[in-house]
């Protein structure tokens, strides 16, 4: 099954919210649906300056042919967008494949 990680950058906790929860709701909001493998809060930007941090879940997806898989991952980083609202102000979904080795940008679907 391949590989992908949804990520959104988060801009701000909201009001009440313990800032574990913004990680527990994107994984929840993925694993509701896609097996995921693993989760985390990557505070690099920040740290350097040079933007926001990013919570970022990673998933599989039924194997399928790539553009469908492709739109499934979207469908994912939907799911965890619509988890992160209640509890955080986000901006830059993104969706990154594995390859090889490597982590590629997929592109949002028409």
């Amino acid at each position: 099954m391949p590989s992908f990680r949804a990520s959104a950058a988060i801009i701000e906790v909201l009001p009440g919210v313990d800032p574990p929860a913004v990680l527990a709701a994107a994984r929840a909001s993925v694993a509701n649906t896609w097996q995921v493998e693993d989760s985390f809060v990557d505070v690099e930007p920040l740290a350097r300056g040079t933007g926001s941090p990013r919570v970022t879940v990673r998933f599989v997806v039924p194997t399928g042919n790539d553009d469908e898989e492709d739109r499934i991952a979207w469908l994912a980083a939907k799911a965890l967008a619509a988890g992160l609202s209640p509890v955080a102000t986000w901006t830059n979904l993104r969706v990154f494949r594995r390859d090889r080795g490597r982590w590629l940008p997929v592109e949002r679907p028409p």
